[in-house]
């Protein structure tokens, strides 16, 4: 598979945000403790069940009998606890202690049975042991405690591939894990993750066969691919949206009609038709139509130059902003539009452009941004798209919003156990988002994977993941 990204590494508190191709590899190395069916019904990986107590605030993960380490060691409860104390510790990373939210501890009740113990009923707490999430990848206690630095380019994990071969700025390679409870699902004997940042490269390359699947190609591909009777295109419609994020705590971010106006300056439909080819569906919240979160009329400001220009003199001062972009198709097309219609209505735009990674990523995980084209990624919960990036004392807040009617609405979805109470929390949210603009919202997520005949059986593309190791293909 050729992606325009590289893997970041395995330890979360050395990358501390994963793009999809280092959760792609790790998916590889660490698999989940259960996986989801085409239906979304959970279905036992390394785990057998999860249970809780009445009250909501104890869960009890129950891993399956003679699990081991890529290594050869046993893995047991006492990994797991470790891994997620280690995690939990705020003085490692404040903010990875929010992400999972009400959880105080987890213990080792045996070593079979880890015991989590929350500091209040969490509606999402069960999705996160389906989810592909780099936060979660369990290796020896051992091994996590004297890796040192090394830990993030040497894993060890209970999944179906081990890493053989890093090389960097080119490609990482995964063999079968000797190791793994169920060699029946280890399809493939080896997997190659190339980093081919350019999509026509990618595009070239599955077409001729160089690789079997070309990962995040472009609209204008994608409508391609569909026409090829010799290419196959994979589909999948998530919740999330591709956003542009907004640093609202300092000047003139901070008021709110700048961010209206920016906004309302925007042709999201131009957007659509050129940087996205038309492939796509424009988003009012990050819960389209079919979400059973989806809340049909927030308010979301559409394209009105005008109004977006009495927002300005009403402002009264001179509007300059930066914008972060990469220097790739999917993002130089759009940063070029957006400094077009801003300047039609007054407002001065640079772009800054960086490279993907963690040179990327690091800056608006700092607060050291303006304004940066990011995405709300697909997730089993809403409160994972929610919370951490806009609770305004989550640790986690990259837009740095501090609304009280944001904060309630969030904390009402993800304390409630009654789906009607969370489903209209999560309504006011976005009603509020639509008046407050910490984000602007472009197209709802989609996930394009362009693949060669004979590959088959790649799962939902959730969360954007090709969970490769489900694959197989026909021999060449």
């Amino acid at each position: 598979m050729a992606t325009r990204a590289q893997v970041q590494g395995f330890d979360p508190l050395t990358t501390r945000a994963a793009n999809r191709e280092t959760t792609m590899a790790g998916a590889l190395v660490f698999s989940s403790f259960f996986t989801l069916d085409d239906k979304g019904e959970r279905v036992p990986d390394l785990a057998t069940s999860l249970d809780s107590s009445a009250d909501g605030l104890t869960w009890r993960l129950t891993l399956r009998p003679g699990l081991k380490f890529s290594n050869g060691a046993r893995y047991t409860a006492r990994d797991v606890a470790h891994h997620f104390q280690r995690i939990l510790d705020p003085a490692k990373n404040q903010a990875f202690a929010a992400a999972i939210g009400s959880l105080k501890e987890a213990v080792a009740i045996d070593d079979a049975t880890v015991e989590f113990r929350l500091s209040y009923p969490w509606a999402a707490f069960p999705s996160i042991f389906s989810t592909d999430n780099f936060i979660f990848w369990v290796m020896p206690a051992e091994h996590e405690d004297n890796a040192g630095p090394d830990l993030n380019r040497r894993p060890i994990g209970a999944g179906p591939y081990l890493m053989t071969e890093w090389k960097q700025d080119d490609s990482i390679t995964f063999e079968k894990n000797p190791s793994y409870w169920n060699p029946k699902a280890q399809h493939l004997d080896k997997i190659v993750i190339r980093f081919l940042p350019d999509p026509t490269a990618r595009f070239t390359a599955v077409k001729t066969g160089d690789i079997d699947i070309f990962y995040e190609p472009l609209g204008k591909q994608v409508i391609e691919a569909r026409n090829d009777k010799t290419l196959k295109v994979v589909e999948y419609t998530g919740t999330g949206a591709y956003t542009v994020n907004i640093n609202t705590s300092s000047p003139p971010l901070d008021d709110v009609r700048v961010r209206q106006a920016l906004a309302y300056a925007l042709d999201r439909n131009v957007e659509l038709k050129v940087a996205f080819d038309g492939v796509g569906q424009l988003a009012t919240s990050f819960w389209g139509p079919g979400s059973q979160w989806n809340c049909p009329d927030v308010g979301y400001p559409e394209y009105d130059p005008e109004k977006a220009r009495a927002l300005l003199k009403d402002y009264g001062k001179p509007v300059k902003v930066v914008l972060q972009a990469q220097p790739t198709p999917t993002m130089t097309v759009p940063a070029q539009l957006y400094q077009s219609f801003w300047q039609k209505v007054g407002i001065e735009t640079e772009i800054r452009n960086l490279q993907g990674g963690p040179s990327y990523i690091q800056p608006v995980l700092r607060g050291d941004y303006q304004i940066a084209l990011w995405e709300v990624a697909d997730v089993p919960d809403p409160d994972f798209q929610v919370y951490q990036a806009f609770f305004s004392k989550s640790g986690g807040n990259i837009t740095r919003i501090n609304d009280s009617r944001l904060d309630e609405a969030i904390e009402t979805g993800r304390r409630s156990l009654d789906i009607n109470v969370r489903k209209k929390a999560y309504c006011d949210f976005s009603k509020e988002m639509a008046k407050q603009m910490p984000i602007l919202l472009r197209t709802q997520s989609i996930y394009f994977a362009i693949t060669q005949p004979r590959v088959h059986n790649i799962p939902p593309l959730r969360r954007g993941v090709v969970r490769l190791n489900e694959a197989w293909v026909d021999p060449k």
